[in-house]
């Protein structure tokens, strides 16, 4: 496991910049002086999110060597040609760039754009593990996703969260063990928010299966709980699908597969709390070591144990 990386550049009229252009994005030229172009890129395994603002008009080449790239404009308008297709896009509606293909990027005044960046391989793998059977690849997605939908909305809510989070020490996202689920997540959501030929095998039914799968499961998150439990993870273990893994466990568990993932991980918090003295750590280094963001980590050591983790740190006479 590696922890996410964090780039930013900045670029203005005097031509000064802190750091090498970090992204798939090329800046081609700018319009207009004076400008001030500020990108911030945070990659986590096969997933890269990068937002960039920009005060003045720009002219962007987005080279053919990514993966599947999907741009929500957040202010301002942008221009692609992509394709022999010129896509007019706004805040609302996001670009969807599948790979291989470059595509050129005309914006307004005033810009601000988020890139999410997801590996071909990492993508095409996800919906394989969703549907339990191989794909064609490269998918061909829909040139555009609506961002006004239900799962559109969610989709990039999530991923506005990753680059407006990381710099917090205690941020999911800037941890190994919460962030490749993170990860995976932006994935599944993307495929069920954008078109595709497998759109409606996404949606179908599917069987669900007896308890032994469920049992391997819980066994590997009893032996393995300090591990990324990707719902992928967890369905290798299973020998599923991950959409029949998780209707088998709603079935035999009437919880979700996170449900008992976070039991045994409270578990394992509680241990830690009250091993350690006051001063040796700290209440959110806990949560964070065990993929919880401390305000829901407090909620739900309170329930289940009936007392803040705070008072389990301090020893049995705050208890």
């Amino acid at each position: 496991m590696t922890a996410p990386t964090i780039v930013e550049f900045e670029l203005t009229s005097s031509g000064s910049a802190d750091a090498p252009l970090p992204s798939a994005v090329r800046l081609g030229r700018v319009l207009h002086k004076p400008f001030s172009f500020r990108t911030r890129r945070v990659t986590s395994g096969s997933l890269a999110v990068e937002e960039t603002r920009c005060t003045d008009e720009v002219h962007m080449r987005m080279p053919d060597e990514h993966g599947y790239l999907v741009g929500i404009p957040v202010r301002g308008a942008l221009r692609i040609r992509y394709r022999g297709q010129d896509l007019d896009l706004g805040p609302g509606r996001a670009a969807v760039l599948a790979p291989p293909a470059e595509a050129t990027v005309d914006t307004v005044e005033q810009f601000d754009v988020v890139v999410a960046d997801i590996g071909s391989v990492a993508l095409e793998d996800m919906l394989e593990a969703l549907l339990g059977r191989s794909v064609r690849r490269p998918l061909p997605l829909a040139a555009s996703l609506s961002l006004n939908s239900p799962a559109g909305r969610s989709w990039a809510a999530d991923v506005r969260l990753i680059t407006d989070v990381t710099a917090k020490p205690t941020s999911l996202s800037a941890d190994p063990i919460s962030a490749e689920p993170m990860q995976d997540h932006v994935m599944v959501q993307l495929l069920f928010a954008t078109d595709h030929p497998h759109h409606e095998a996404l949606d179908a039914s599917v069987p669900t299966w007896g308890p032994r799968a469920i049992r391997r499961c819980i066994d590997y998150i009893e032996a393995f709980p300090d591990q990324p439990l990707t719902p992928g993870r967890l369905a290798t273990v299973a020998g599923l699908s991950i959409r029949a893994l998780a209707g088998s466990w709603i079935r035999h568990r009437d919880v979700p597969s996170w449900q008992d993932i976070e039991r045994v991980r409270l578990g394992r918090a509680h241990a830690d709390l009250e091993f350690f003295r006051p001063g040796e750590t700290t209440v959110a280094a806990v949560a964070r070591s065990w993929g919880f963001g401390p305000p829901r980590f407090v909620a739900a050591y309170g329930t289940r144990f009936g007392r803040s983790p705070a008072q389990t740190l301090r020893g049995p006479a705050f208890a």
